[in-house]
């Protein structure tokens, strides 16, 4: 995969950490100049070919705005990741219209903001790869029901503009991760929590944020021209 996306752009958001961050180095690792994006903004890498900032999701001037730093950085847009969040476990019985409201628009408004504002900008050979959760192929053992709505909904997104984006040479496609071993799980669960989702896990493991970058990059690459509205699963086999 070395050298893979030597000279293309990237933008990948929700880069402050987790499989955010391990994306953004995965696409560094292959050559490509990379915009990393988050709500704080990501930490710089010495030496890197990484242009980091910090964007409101929910703000269509503010994604504008991240994609005119992606365009800046590296004079060319041709892979978009989505994958910007927040998490809550609230319950329905608990849950606020404006809790509802705020996740909803980062996790699920966000993406498809920063989809719209980067679509004039992709051209044939470009990629789109949206970040789902296994909470979209069936729902969050850890999380809260508007994390999962979104998490559906991201799919829903995908899979309509792979038919709308036909023709154009722009692939989109989406990837499912398992429960992973990130902050944000850590944020929501004790040691023996993970440690018993885990071992109900085929592989045993959590997912690390490699195990999915590495799968984004594959998506976003040649290797995988033929695949367009597909729904990838990095689960470690939990269904």
């Amino acid at each position: 995969m070395a050298g893979e996306f030597s000279g293309r752009g990237v933008l990948v958001t929700g880069a402050a950490g987790g499989i955010g961050q391990a994306t953004a180095e995965a696409f560094l690792e292959a050559g490509a100049s990379v915009t990393g994006a988050d709500l704080e903004r990501p930490a710089a890498r010495d030496g890197a070919a990484l242009a980091t900032v910090a964007f409101d999701p929910t703000s269509e001037r503010s994604q504008h705005e991240m994609v005119g730093s992606a365009l800046a950085h590296a004079g060319r847009l041709d892979v978009v990741v989505t994958h910007a969040f927040v998490g809550s476990a609230t319950p329905l019985a608990d849950l606020t219209l404006e809790e509802w409201n705020r996740l909803i628009g980062i996790n699920l408004r966000g993406a498809m903001l920063t989809i719209k504002s980067a679509l004039p900008h992709l051209g044939a050979g470009g990629s789109i790869v949206i970040t789902s959760s296994i909470a979209g192929r069936r729902y969050s053992s850890v999380m809260g029901p508007h994390y999962t709505v979104a998490r559906y909904g991201l799919i829903g997104l995908g899979r309509h503009l792979a038919t709308e984006l036909a023709g154009t040479g722009i692939r989109v496609n989406v990837v499912c991760p398992g429960p992973p071993d990130t902050p944000q799980m850590w944020e929501v669960t004790t040691a023996e929590q993970r440690r018993s989702i885990a071992a109900a896990m085929p592989t045993r493991r959590l997912t690390t944020g490699r195990d999915v970058a590495e799968t984004i990059t594959f998506l976003a690459g040649e290797d995988a021209r033929h695949m367009h509205g597909a729904v990838v699963d990095v689960n470690g086999g939990l269904y």
